[in-house]
């Protein structure tokens, strides 16, 4: 199989980080990376997969979006990789994506702003229904810095739909709508190693760089920069990024176990 990245198991957790008093902590909720076929054939038969959490190939309806995912779910965040068959229109094989949450009400909208302050008209916010066999539901709104030039990488900030959960799963007890452990408890599988995605590694081109330094640090995280490169570290997550070689995008991730 031709990875795109490698996987790294830990059994050691790593110090929340969030600074900023007046932000909502902003969460690490997943990461996607789009495979050529094999590779994610490969990981969708894959037994070691399936020992460690709940995996599930899913198809989603997004408003006029659909698309199919193969999912590794952990306690609160989640892996989402794409085949090149049937990837989000638009997608190229080893695109990857950034999914970070917040999990307070108008948090969304918090982060915006502290992003226009460096980014402009560049940030846009929209919001994002699903479509489910009982109609189309409010899905999250997501936040984002507008560039059509990025390589390897997209961004964005999201905030789930508060009558989300109670939509998807009628009749059930919604403790915290907003959040990602109250989202993922219906699929996560608490006997199995996996626990969460605790650390990335992704490589980058100068520009890409700079803007995702910017965006992490304006929304809390405590950014590191290096020769080469920077380490951010948010709640219970740490992201490092490297210059760019002959391919950009992500390239590692560490998983933190259970037991």
């Amino acid at each position: 199989m031709r990875t795109l990245f490698s996987i790294f198991l830990t059994l050691a957790p790593l110090a929340s980080a969030c600074s900023g008093d007046r932000l909502p902590p902003v969460f690490l909720s997943h990461f996607y990376v789009t495979l050529d076929q094999a590779s994610y054939d490969a990981l969708r038969s894959s037994p070691e997969l399936a020992a460690l959490s709940k995996v599930a190939e899913t198809h989603v309806a997004a408003g006029s979006r659909k698309w199919t995912g193969f999912y590794i779910y952990g306690r609160q965040t989640y892996m989402e990789f794409f085949g090149a068959v049937a990837a989000p229109e638009g997608m190229r094989l080893g695109d990857a994506g950034l999914g970070l949450a917040v999990e307070e009400v108008a948090g969304v909208g918090t982060i915006a702003s502290r992003l226009r302050t460096v980014f402009g008209g560049r940030v846009k916010v929209e919001p994002a229904h699903r479509t489910t066999a009982a109609g189309v539901i409010p899905w999250f709104t997501a936040a984002s810095v507008e560039n059509p030039k990025v390589e390897g990488l997209n961004t964005w900030f999201m905030e789930t739909d508060p009558g989300y959960l109670a939509a998807m799963h009628p009749g059930s007890r919604i403790e915290r709508p907003l959040g990602r452990e109250e989202d993922l408890a219906w699929r996560f599988i608490p006997d199995r190693p996996l626990d969460n995605v605790v650390g990335l590694t992704a490589a980058l081109n100068s520009s890409d760089m700079a803007q995702l330094a910017a965006e992490l640090e304006l929304a809390g995280w405590a950014v590191r920069r290096g020769s080469g490169g920077f380490v951010a570290v948010g709640p219970d997550a740490k992201i490092t990024v490297v210059v760019a070689g002959a391919r950009a995008g992500l390239q590692q991730a560490e998983l933190r176990l259970r037991h």
